[in-house]
């Protein structure tokens, strides 16, 4: 009989791992050289300015900061990114693979090796304070002031130097500071563990069992220590399966949402430790599954339901829940795509889709394998028979609310064209441009004073633009095309001319109120037949 995975027993090290302690000025070159290496399983980056300056305040007052992990194996050449760090590295045989420790040299590569730019924040230490700050690199030193001494000159000796010879101005007590800060932070000993084995589930038991103890990573990221592959293997973890999801134009999926996704396509629970359930032979063709149920996915959200970017969902349950479906019948009917549309749209509007635990396995259960109809009308009994109260309430616009992202999509629908060219938008660009207002005001300060400004009759689908720019762009145009894209009335386009901002805003109101109702009839269709396909309740005589 063979024993159950949950009981078997860890790997053992042949060898016990090398102790050893690295000067930072020895650890350093060692990461320029591309010897020591963070390999693809180890989670992103997640320290803030605080954490950072936290660690170097430890090195500089020689408090301990724990001990570093590393895997001797050997390395592939490659480009290394460490933050903001970009190196080319050759291969070689004995390469330290970070297990723990990855923010720690992250951290310590990006900022003693990093390049002083005037224009960039970095981390200085204020030699007036005696504390470490980041800030941005100066030309020139205002005189009442301390110049900063930038952590980019530090570990190398000479280097900082140079910058001392740089500001004569500093007197004998900040030159001495300044050197004994870059002497404290070049000599500071870095104790690590070196473990040689060629098993990597060592390596990954030993990962698991150390950060499970501390402060506990997101289960996604813990799945990419355990089971992502050092190999080529693709996709090689959930952040790949993101990233191919990603080229699809409908925005970036969630590493949390993608591993979800990936245990619904298991059949595994979403609220249980999963390290015991799934075995890491099982993952690689885990994740192609779960890729290619995403893709369908996107189809559907984009193509039959009318989402043009994730950004517009108001919900993650039904990329969970679609997955599952689109996993079990990958090419379903056309029957079953309209009444899956009528679920999604009436959880989306009668608030039901919401993603607790609860309703989340409430969802799941609902798909069976081998019954593409009967999951499908389990799905709409859950989707309620009427919308949410305030699902047409304009007021009190926010982006991130789910009744905010579903009058969007009605926003959208009208196909909004830029005001002053008159061309028609690109949705999908316009929730992908980073850094953007994806919905944009029209009047902002005085002339936003009407309690209608916070709603969505002051919101536009549209590049954002100076206010002044705006409302000529508004007023100015002749085509009426352009202005109803945007449910722009010629009554509200002279109001705003006239300087009357609260009758623009009513007569903008009145017509969106409209459309909204509208849009959400049309979508969630409350009164159509949703029986499944003549074909499904046809009973064979055999």
């Amino acid at each position: 009989m063979a024993t159950p995975r949950s009981a078997e027993l860890p790997p053992q090290l042949d060898r016990r791992p090398e102790a050893k302690a690295f000067q930072i000025d020895e650890l350093l070159p060692r990461v320029q050289e591309g010897k020591i290496r963070v390999p693809p399983f180890q989670r992103a980056l997640r320290w803030e300015d605080s954490d950072r300056i936290d660690f170097f305040d430890s090195i500089y007052r020689g408090y301990p900061i724990g001990t570093l992990l590393f895997w001797q194996r050997q390395a592939p050449a490659g480009r290394l990114s460490l933050g903001k760090l970009n190196i080319d590295a050759p291969a070689r045989s004995d390469a330290l693979w970070v297990v723990d420790g990855q923010q720690r040299i992250t951290t310590l590569a990006e900022t003693l090796l990093g390049r002083l730019a005037s224009d960039e924040r970095a981390m200085h230490f204020d030699l007036k304070e005696m504390k470490f700050i980041y800030a941005k690199a100066r030309q020139e030193v205002i005189e009442s002031e301390l110049p900063r001494l930038p952590m980019a000159v530090v570990l190398d000796s000479n280097q900082l130097l140079e910058w001392l010879f740089a500001h004569p101005k500093l007197g004998p007590a900040q030159r001495a500071l300044a050197l004994d800060v870059g002497k404290r932070i070049r000599e500071y000993q870095m104790p690590c563990y070196i473990v040689e084995t060629s098993d990597e589930q060592v390596l990954r038991t030993i990962f698991h069992r150390i950060n499970r103890s501390g402060r506990p990573l997101e289960d996604h990221e813990v799945f990419n220590a355990l089971f992502g592959s050092l190999s080529q293997n693709q996709p090689s973890d959930l952040r790949h399966v993101a990233q191919r999801a990603s080229e699809m134009g409908f925005g970036p999926l969630a590493d949390g949402d993608v591993f979800s996704a990936l245990l619904a396509v298991k059949g595994l629970p979403l609220d249980r430790d999963f390290t015991d359930a799934l075995h890491r032979d099982e993952v690689p063709a885990a994740l192609r599954a779960t890729e290619a149920a995403l893709r369908e996915t996107i189809v559907f959200l984009r193509r039959d339901a009318g989402f043009a970017h994730v950004e517009l969902l108001p919900y993650t349950l039904p990329i969970v829940v679609l997955s599952k479906f689109f996993h079990e019948f990958p090419t379903p009917r056309d029957r079953s795509r309209l009444l899956l549309r009528r679920w999604l749209w009436r959880g989306a509007l009668g608030a039901r889709l919401t993603g607790a635990t609860v309703g989340m396995r409430q969802h799941l259960a609902c798909i069976r394998k081998d019954d593409e109809e009967g999951s499908v009308q389990r799905l709409l009994a859950l989707a309620g028979t009427a919308p949410a109260e305030d699902i047409h309430h304009l007021d009190s616009f926010h982006f991130a609310r789910a009744r905010s992202k579903l009058q969007c999509c009605a926003l959208a629908s009208l196909g909004p064209r830029d005001l002053m060219s008159g061309e028609l938008l690109d949705v999908t660009a316009l929730f992908s441009a980073p850094g953007e207002e994806k919905v944009p005001t029209v009047l902002r300060g005085k002339l936003a004073e009407d309690e209608r400004a916070s709603g969505l009759a002051n919101r536009v689908l549209h590049p954002r633009l100076p206010t002044r720019e705006m409302i000529k762009a508004i007023t100015t145009t002749s085509d009426e095309r352009t202005l109803a894209s945007h449910a722009i009335s010629g009554e509200a386009r002279a109001a705003l001319r006239a300087g009357n901002a609260a009758g623009f805003l009513a007569l903008r109101e009145a017509a969106l109120c409209q459309t909204v109702k509208r849009y959400f009839q049309r979508q969630g269709e409350w009164n159509a037949d949703d029986s499944p396909s003549l074909s499904s309740m046809i009973v064979s005589e055999d």
